[in-house]
């Protein structure tokens, strides 16, 4: 009727857009084929700098477009006695920059988390000879304004602050502004971390930051965390505080010397070039060729092994790293050096235990708060983990049913500290004219073989009654292991089972293995006198274990491994 405005259906609609859709893709297509081979021809002119502005206002995220604007720039900018080639004068050159600066403003408009136009307004900034601070970080402080989270920016600022030489301590206010302004905002805690290990950080290695800042810290948290349990922002940040640990890369853990072979042990992953390295028996050298157990380039463990057996009968072996020299001790057969670390860290006691009573009272209000049990936790193991052992396991078994999603992290770190705890009391225990050379980690629910290293040198281990399956890869540290069970662990497969030099003895019992190559690879690879298949699926088949005896003759099958 006339007078009235005609309403399209849903099929014009539909088709009106297909084609809007098609005309821009077209458009697209020219722009970008455009752009490119003016980038292949190199000319870059005006107009690729007119298309491809076009082009990143309509999708500020094609990283390719900004990469040749910036070629267009290095290239545009041949100067020749102080004036460029392209660019009537260096304020031109200037100027175009400073309009990159608009266009990547425009752009974060459309998307203000867009990795490549941050990026490319670092560049600019960084190609600006007199950049404007002042009102870049006063973009820093709009943006964060509308999203307090936005990463982006805060590295941006980052980069801002280094480059305009502000203060650490004028970063920390803001951070500090932030923070009170909103307890979630974790972009400002995370930032906030950054700059207080730069401002202090602990000369000792063994808190993040230096004791009076870390309690003042503590408090900060302990107030965000009360205020909104749930918020995982603060409890992030908390974590920093308590879980600190000092690395240490390098530092030598134990030594063992027979006659055949040497191995050495460290803490953390190491490389050694042969000169690193000096044995000396009765101050003489022996030539040794160390290499790493893995054949990794960086390891925890190296090992030698000497072409002739090596006469022990003597009066001091010695190893020699890092200009510092360590004397063996002769126990039996062997010469040994050990350190007397133990993984077990402790912290500054009192304000552990005024955070632990706090967060106790927290508990008690909130029972079912994961992040307040989870905090109890971490307290306990950095104030006193052999005393609070217990105590640490019920928490965990807590956290497993009050949040289950994660029960398989918070199962790993049971079994961390598990492991902890005995390796502790074995080494408090252990003669300081000895070794220990067996460990029984059986029936303890063990989901992970955590700090493998410190294992290499222990030769009896009972890992049975587990679920290590998805830690045989880790084995691999068991270097002096001569007999070991895996019994009753739910294996399926031994595809990942490494390669053992010294292993002898091998219990398999009561899995759920039914791979016959695995067993017979398994069997190869190793020099075992004793395996035990019982309990297995394929040591139901008579067909199976009559091959795997005829075989291996010099194997004994179906024994009581570990009786």
């Amino acid at each position: 009727m006339h007078g009235r405005v005609k309403v399209r259906t849903t099929a014009e609609q539909e088709a009106i857009k297909k084609v809007e859709r098609a005309k821009k893709v077209g458009q697209y297509k020219a722009a970008i084929n455009l752009v490119i081979q003016k980038r292949k021809e190199k000319v870059y002119d005006d107009e690729l700098l007119l298309v491809s502005e076009k082009m990143v206002l309509q999708n500020p995220d094609i990283n390719s477009v900004w990469n040749i604007r910036r070629e267009a720039f290095e290239h545009r900018q041949c100067f020749t006695n102080g004036i460029s080639i392209i660019y009537r004068s260096q304020e031109e050159y200037v100027g175009r920059l400073k309009a990159e600066l608009t266009l990547t403003e425009n752009c974060l408009r459309e998307n203000p988390k867009s990795y490549s136009v941050w990026h490319h307004r670092c560049w600019v900034i960084d190609h600006l000879p007199e950049p404007d601070w002042k009102t870049e970080l006063s973009l820093c402080a709009k943006c964060l304004n509308l999203d307090e989270r936005n990463f982006h920016c805060w590295d941006y600022r980052q980069h801002l602050v280094k480059k305009a030489g502000i203060s650490d301590a004028e970063e920390f206010e803001f951070s500090t502004t932030k923070i009170y302004n909103n307890f979630s905002n974790y972009s400002s805690w995370h930032y906030r971390s950054k700059i207080l290990s730069k401002m202090f950080p602990d000369p000792s290695g063994e808190l993040p930051i230096v004791a009076d800042k870390h309690k003042e810290e503590l408090d900060l948290v302990m107030n965000a965390t009360f205020t909104d349990p749930n918020d995982s922002s603060a409890w992030f940040y908390q974590r920093w505080l308590l879980d600190y640990s000092k690395p240490q890369p390098n530092a030598l853990w134990r030594v063992k010397i027979t006659a055949s072979r040497g191995i050495i042990i460290f803490h953390g992953e190491t490389f050694l070039k042969p000169a690193d390295i000096l044995l000396t028996k009765d101050a003489n050298e022996v030539e040794t060729t160390w290499s790493s157990y893995n054949d990794e380039k960086f390891s925890k463990i190296w090992t030698t092994t000497f072409p002739e057996p090596l006469d022990l009968s003597c009066l001091a072996i010695s190893i020699k790293y890092e200009n510092e020299e360590y004397n063996l001790v002769k126990s039996d057969d062997i010469w040994f050096y050990k350190s007397s670390h133990s993984p077990i860290n402790k912290h500054n006691k009192a304000q552990l235990k005024e955070q632990m009573e706090n967060y106790k009272q927290l508990n008690e209000m909130e029972p079912n708060n994961k992040w307040a049990v989870l905090t109890g936790i971490f307290l306990m193991k950095s104030y006193d983990p052999v005393g609070y052992h217990e105590k640490i396991l019920e928490d965990l078994r807590a956290l497993i049913k009050i949040d289950s999603l994660r029960a398989n992290y918070y199962s790993d770190m049971r079994s961390k500290c598990i492991m902890d705890y005995e390796l502790h009391n074995l080494w408090k225990n252990e003669s300081d004219t000895g070794i220990n050379s067996t460990i029984d980690l059986s029936n303890r629910e063990l989901t992970i073989l955590y700090n493998e290293q410190y294992f290499s040198l222990f030769e009896e281990v009972n890992l049975g009654a587990n679920q290590l399956g998805n830690s045989l890869h880790r084995l691999g540290a068991l270097q002096e292991c001569k007999k070991l069970s895996l019994s009753s662990n739910s294996l399926t497969s031994l595809k990942s089972f490494p390669t053992l030099s010294s292993l002898e003895v091998l219990s398999l019992r009561n899995n759920e293995l039914t791979s016959l190559d695995e067993i017979s690879d398994l069997i190869k690879r190793h020099k075992l006198i004793k395996i035990d298949l019982r309990d297995n699926p394929l040591w139901e088949d008579s067909v199976i274990t009559a091959e795997l005896a005829k075989n291996n003759p010099g194997i004994e099958f179906v024994t009581d491994c570990f009786s």
